[in-house]
């Protein structure tokens, strides 16, 4: 009997990290899941340091023929993936033990419509090799899609993705000027979320580290900034103009800070 989850592990020069991700999928007290790791044409010793893990049955690794970036690592996992569901796992971060049995429970219980399941998270700063808990994020229930457009607060995770929801929309979406290397987690639920819904678990479903790996230059503030402009104004025009965007900074990254209705002249 096929699985109901799969797990997908994306990955580039996380040889530190994957291992840690790796265990707590196998650590997971449902059974109930394949294991996909997707390697980006990494240059450090990932390969490596999975090697121990490639004996078991429902563990796959695919490497990419050159490093293409986070969106079209996911397209390509996708491709292979052959489950009902897939769980997106950064490989510097790792799964509470009962994750994917939470998520077998909330999806028995939620309608087909539903798309995207996620919860809470923990995030732990790593330095020398030693985790410590800075902040648990809590996030909510967007009761629609403009709720989501303008929520500006840790991408929503653990990503626990309808398969059948990802192929009707198309997938991550690669076709702007960074081929999808950036922001392809808000991107791909506003696909989602115009057309099916979402649910929020109020529990502790995920942990998310913060290292020196992840800083992010002035470059690449610009780019996020860049695009989220451009993608917050392609939504507002998708979604019938109905709403103008009051836009704020907050650490450095555009927001919308709320949304102006937009008043239509009388003819």
């Amino acid at each position: 009997m096929n699985p109901t989850f799969t797990v997908v592990i994306p990955t580039y020069n996380r040889a530190k990290f994957i291992r840690k991700a790796i265990k707590s999928v196998l650590n997971q007290t449902s059974k109930d899941w394949k294991l996909l790791i997707i390697d980006d044409a990494s240059t450090d010793r990932t390969r490596s340091k999975i090697g121990k893990y490639m004996y078991h049955p429902n563990i796959m690794y695919h490497r990419m023929e050159q490093n293409s970036g986070i969106g079209k690592v996911m397209n390509k996992a996708l491709s292979m993936v052959d489950t009902p569901y897939l769980v997106q796992l950064d490989s510097d971060d790792w799964l509470p033990k009962r994750t994917l049995a939470v998520l077998k429970k909330y999806i028995h219980k939620s309608r087909k419509s539903t798309a995207l399941f996620y919860g809470n998270m923990n995030i732990w700063k790593v330095r020398h090799g030693k985790y410590t808990k800075s902040i648990k994020v809590k996030h909510k229930t967007f009761h629609n899609k403009y709720q989501f457009l303008k929520y500006n607060r840790w991408m929503v995770s653990p990503r626990c993705y309808r398969v059948e929801a990802l192929h009707q929309v198309g997938g991550w979406d690669t076709s702007d000027r960074y081929e999808g290397r950036i922001m392809e987690d808000r991107r791909i639920i506003l696909r989602l979320i115009e057309k099916y819904r979402v649910r929020y678990i109020n529990q502790i479903l995920y942990n998310r580290t913060k290292h020196k790996g992840q800083l992010t230059d002035s470059k690449m503030k610009f780019r996020r900034n860049y695009l989220r402009k451009k993608t917050f104004k392609y939504y507002l025009n998708r979604w019938g103009k109905k709403y103008k965007a009051i836009y704020g900074y907050k650490d450095g990254y555009l927001v919308i800070r709320r949304l102006k209705k937009v008043r239509r002249r009388r003819r």
